[in-house]
């Protein structure tokens, strides 16, 4: 489905930036806000504020799944069209969560701009059952998965915690080069093998989702 939202003209360009330092698409980066907007809810009045705030002064058009269409055609628009509802909610939650997204050293941003030149890929093991609530998550959500642990690995802490792996299955990743590098610098600050932070992602990715 090829969703058109209007948007905040500012918030359009930031999200490029935020997509550009995280060497993936727009749609991802919108996909994924969009997700953390529908877990906590909105209201009519909410919707309201921000319609009179807001100034939709430009567009953005994102491709998604048929699983995350018919999700958005059972929302409540509160009798908004899609690119007034949509384009309200993404511009409000940029505004107050760019910090989430955003890279902060000179020296980040300068390895960021070569993400689409550099490309890592990482093959492991997951936990059959824990890499299907994520494979389905993101299926439902429109989100790439090699972005939903990027992202993870760039600007989320997670928390340590023991797991146990009943049925191994494989898991394939694509990441920039910058993701990579802190997966290792996180996995060797804590002691541990690539394949353990990855899970202990996956388990915060769970648990942030009430997967």
């Amino acid at each position: 489905m090829r969703l058109t939202i209007s948007i905040n003209r500012e918030i359009n360009e930031l999200i490029r930036k935020i997509a550009e330092q995280m060497g993936t698409s727009k749609r991802n980066v919108i996909a994924f806000a969009l997700a953390e907007i529908l877990q906590k809810g909105y209201s009519f009045e909410q919707l309201e504020a921000l319609r009179e705030k807001i100034n939709l002064d430009s567009q953005t058009t994102i491709f998604l799944t048929e699983e995350m269409a018919r999700k958005i055609e059972q929302i409540d628009r509160f009798g908004l069209s899609k690119r007034t509802f949509f384009g309200c909610l993404i511009s409000d939650y940029f505004q107050k969560n760019s910090e989430k997204f955003l890279l902060d050293s000179s020296e980040d941003l300068a390895e960021a701009k070569n993400n689409d030149l550099s490309r890592d890929y990482i093959n492991t093991n997951m936990d059959e059952e824990l890499k299907k609530k994520i494979t389905d998550f993101c299926k439902s959500n429109s989100i790439a998965m090699s972005f939903l642990f990027s992202y993870y690995l760039l600007a989320k802490n997670v928390q340590i915690r023991p797991f146990q792996i009943k049925k191994r299955e494989y898991l394939h990743l694509n990441m920039n080069a910058l993701a990579r590098k802190m997966l290792d610098k996180k996995s060797s600050d804590i002691n541990v093998t690539r394949q353990f932070y990855l899970h202990l992602v996956a388990l915060q990715i769970c648990e942030d989702f009430n997967l």
